[in-house]
């Protein structure tokens, strides 16, 4: 621990490491002075605390800078493997070993294909406008930074409300979703209630937040691994099963893909849905559920604040992550369709409010029961459990730095309440009160779990999660415009090879244009069966629509309450909040080798010495 200040407060310094207090400080009371170093590499960061021991009875929020260090930042430790493996190990889960259940019954082989490949389309779309923008402006909570800065400060908040929402409620779901999956084993295998699984999952997903970005990192960057590993484990033995490799020498080929097997005749449950709009209606559902299985691609824009080499690493990691995904999502669901096809009983059915989404119901784990493989189904469910596991950890995480990022900045003359948000621990830069804030929702995986309709509402809260996720997509596409728009005003050359410009996005702006407009005739025909289709159900009125109408509601209320304008753009930033500065990028590697680029241990340095930053920002 390195002291900095000034002399008069050595003494108080060093009765403040044997526990004594007995310097005064400027109110006259009896106090200890503690400040902190942080180098460029370190995790620590010229902050000044101090601890008033005559103000015990202070309310608990006045406490906050006493108990995390006042620390403004957060701990810029992440490389290149963690930012790629945190993006990618955050979207697989269930939406793609699961969900794809539901989308291949409904739509058939030819309809998953088409599903996945289109919203991985508009997916690819929207990260190359995210991925420009914050290899410029690499800051905390960049998702909701954008609108905000490029379009209206009031739908910045709207947006940072609405992801924030859908990585919270995704902590709660999926944590419900890896209980739900657990179930897949009998009582005799796993003697332990629901409750005290919901409770272990938890604790430990709150735990490694709390340790800090470093524990995170590389917890997310093993089990990123894994991830990968399994579904390309998984797509080999689909492709193995339809080539002969199952019990009875059977080879399929491509007789699922042909024929009464590429599309269902009608829509699911609904025969006088007919012909060619039965059809188009059938791979139109399909496709929020496969954008359901794709958020989180976007997680990289969230590591901008934590990663060490943010305008080296972000371009490559953003560039990269989406092309890993999709492909990993088209391959896997396209083989698994050679042996699986959509008239199988086993598979989940849209019209089946009951339907259990456990391990039984995944295609891939349908094809290696059906293939006769009997230990391995049990070994891929528990690969299951971990990928829906891990991805709630992401939820949460992505969930505090949204939030941190809103209120980063705050004081408590200016919101009393929400300024706490803004801060982190000064041992590993955690935003505890946003991670704990971010738990709002998790009481509810109980009482998911409790009810007998539990599956109803995971979907309900899920749907809700999709379109809110849609609307932040859109948001980052249009912000791109206005950014776009507005570089002709900047320092910046946008052109290819300019200098201080790390990335530019190639065929824009129509990219975005397309992603916009994609994402906005998704978001608004998602719920069209509720209307085309009779009984009308009031449940998938609210989970298609209620999301949408809440995300303009805080729009126009802030719009009203705090009178802003849309943001001329002749005067749009395009600098970090506090201020940019050199970024010190040690020799590349290579791409490959860059990816498992690992930190030499430093030694702590304990001596009494170090000057005084600003504003405890990293100098």
């Amino acid at each position: 621990m390195a002291y900095t200040g000034s002399q008069a407060h050595r003494s108080s310094y060093e009765s403040s490491r044997t526990g004594a207090d007995t310097s005064p400080n400027s109110y006259g009371d009896t106090a200890a002075h503690e400040s902190w170093q942080y180098s460029e590499g370190g995790s620590k960061n010229a902050i000044t605390t101090t601890t008033d021991v005559s103000a015990r009875n202070k309310p608990i929020i006045d406490h906050i800078d006493d108990w995390f260090g006042a620390r403004l930042n957060l701990e810029p430790c992440l490389r290149r493997r963690h930012i790629m493996m945190i993006s990618i190990g955050g979207t697989i889960g269930t939406g793609l070993l699961v969900s794809s259940s539901k989308i291949l019954h409904l739509s058939g082989s030819t309809g998953v294909i088409v599903a996945y490949s289109m919203v991985g389309m508009v997916v690819a779309a929207v990260m190359s406008c995210v991925a420009e923008m914050v290899s410029l402006v690499p800051e905390p909570g960049a998702l909701a930074l954008f609108p905000g800065r490029y379009i209206d400060p009031s739908l910045g908040v709207a947006v940072g409300i609405s992801y924030w929402f859908t990585n919270a409620m995704a902590a709660t779901t999926l944590t419900t979703s890896t209980t739900v999956l657990t179930t897949y084993w009998s009582r005799d295998v796993l003697d332990l209630d629901t409750g005290w699984r919901i409770t272990i999952f938890l604790l430990i997903l709150i735990a490694i937040n709390v340790f800090g970005v470093k524990v995170y990192g590389e917890v997310e960057h093993f089990f990123g691994w894994l991830k990968i590993l399994m579904v390309l484990g998984l797509t080999i033995m689909s492709l193995a099963i339809s080539c002969g490799a199952n019990k009875d020498h059977k080879y399929f080929g491509t007789t699922y893909w042909r024929n009464e097997f590429k599309i269902p005749p009608f829509y699911e449950g609904h025969p006088e849905l007919t012909g060619t709009t039965g059809r188009f209606l059938a791979i139109w559902d399909s496709f929020t559920s496969a954008a359901f299985a794709y958020i989180g691609v976007e997680i990289v824009a969230m590591t901008a604040g934590e990663a060490k080499y943010p305008r080296r690493d972000i371009p490559f990691a953003a560039k990269f992550v989406w092309l890993i995904t999709i492909s990993l999502y088209v391959f896997s669901v396209m083989f698994v369709s050679l042996c699986v096809p959509w008239t199988n009983t086993k598979l989940l059915k849209l019209s089946d409010p009951r339907a259990r989404n456990t391990g039984a119901a995944s295609p891939f784990i349908i094809a290696l029961s059906e293939a006769g493989y009997a230990v391995v189904p049990s070994l891929t469910n528990a690969g299951y459990v971990f990928a829906a596991w891990t991805a709630a950890n992401t939820g949460l995480y992505v969930a505090s730095r949204t939030l941190y990022g809103m209120c980063q900045g705050m004081t408590k003359e200016r919101n009393r309440f929400l300024w706490p948000l803004g801060r982190t621990r000064v041992s590993n830069g955690a935003p505890v009160p946003a991670i704990v804030a971010s738990c709002v929702f998790t009481p509810l995986a109980y009482i998911l779990c409790a009810t007998q309709d539990h599956q109803k509402l995971i979907e309900i809260f899920s749907r809700m999660g999709t379109t809110s996720c849609l609307l932040v997509w859109g948001c980052q596409c249009l912000a791109f415009l206005r950014f776009y728009f507005g570089l002709k005003y900047s320092i910046y050359d946008r052109r290819a090879g300019a200098p201080k410009y790390p990335y530019k996005s190639v065929w824009q702006p129509y990219t975005a244009i397309f992603g916009l407009v994609s994402c906005t005739l998704i978001l608004i025909f998602n719920g069209w069966s509720v209307f085309y289709v009779k009984p009308f159900k009031v449940d998938k009125l609210i989970a298609a629509y209620l999301w949408p109408v809440i995300f303009f509601l805080i729009y126009i209320t802030h719009k009203l309450v705090t009178k802003s304008e849309m943001r001329p753009l002749d005067s749009l930033e395009y600098h970090t909040q506090f201020g940019d500065k050199d970024e010190l990028v040690p020799p590349s590697k290579g791409p490959i080798l860059n990816l498992f680029e690992f930190e030499k241990p430093r030694r702590r340095d304990k001596k009494l010495d170090g000057g005084v930053g600003e504003m405890g920002i990293r100098v």
